[in-house]
């Protein structure tokens, strides 16, 4: 027998006619929200490729492979207890760092920006290596690959750093050693974290957070522990005011 053409349906014409609707509406919306997401990521790529592949190596060597080494970063760091190496220069071993310190004789953004195409930046008027205070010292987690710059992925897994972990400073012909203590995430506009105190002796490290924005800034602070602090000097202060700062 044949069935009955003239059969109703269980779902009218026009609900199907909606669903047909919104099915089309959906599968066009999924198609856009895919395209976007291989731009974004092509366009991340294209920009922070070298700080991508710094996180890349870091976690095939160190979580994969488990090689603690550091050797694998290629960085040829002086012999510890034997040779200082060279002068104004920061050196984290475990995350491949060694860069020339550029001191900044103000704290125009103009000024930095320039100074961080050569290295990392000591920040006007904050305390040198060997005086009581905050020395305090900021690079670049990723920057255009294609500027000039050498260093612009110095700092691009400075996140990697934990507490305990040493981070070394030649400055004046000696070897400050400092360890981790803290690590913390501010806003651009969180300035206390420049604060000098003359009771401490302190390294601060400033990077910009997540890798390829400027979004926040991660801050990491370690203490001195050689020479003995004690010894340091008073930090000479400079009256910024006066200079128009």
């Amino acid at each position: 027998m044949f069935q009955n053409e003239n059969k109703k349906s269980i779902i009218p014409r026009w609900l199907k006619r909606e669903l047909a609707v919104f099915g089309g509406m959906v599968f066009e919306s999924l198609k856009f929200i895919i395209v976007a997401i291989l731009v974004f990521t092509a366009v991340y790529a294209v920009i922070n490729g070298p700080a991508a592949w710094n996180n890349v190596k870091w976690w095939w060597y160190v979580n994969y492979v488990d090689d603690h080494s550091g050797k694998w970063w290629g960085v040829q760091f002086p012999e510890i207890g034997v040779d200082i190496g060279p002068d104004n220069t920061l050196m984290i071993p475990k995350i491949g760092v060694q860069a020339p310190i550029v001191f900044a004789k103000t704290r125009a953004q103009s000024e930095v920006d320039k100074l961080l195409l050569e290295g990392v930046v000591h920040y006007f008027d904050t305390a040198f290596p060997g005086e009581e205070g905050n020395v305090f010292i900021t690079g670049h987690s990723s920057y255009y690959w294609w500027s000039n710059g050498k260093f612009n992925t110095i700092f691009s897994i400075l996140d990697k750093l934990v507490v305990g972990d040493i981070i070394y400073v030649n400055y004046g012909g000696n070897r400050y050693t400092y360890k981790v203590f803290d690590m913390k995430v501010v806003s651009p506009k969180e300035l206390s974290v420049l604060n000098q105190n003359d009771n401490e002796s302190i390294l601060s490290l400033m990077t910009c957070t997540p890798v390829g924005t400027n979004y926040k800034r991660l801050v990491v602070r370690a203490s001195q522990v050689d020479p003995d602090p004690k010894n340091n000097k008073l930090r000479k202060k400079v009256a910024t005011s006066l200079l128009g700062q």
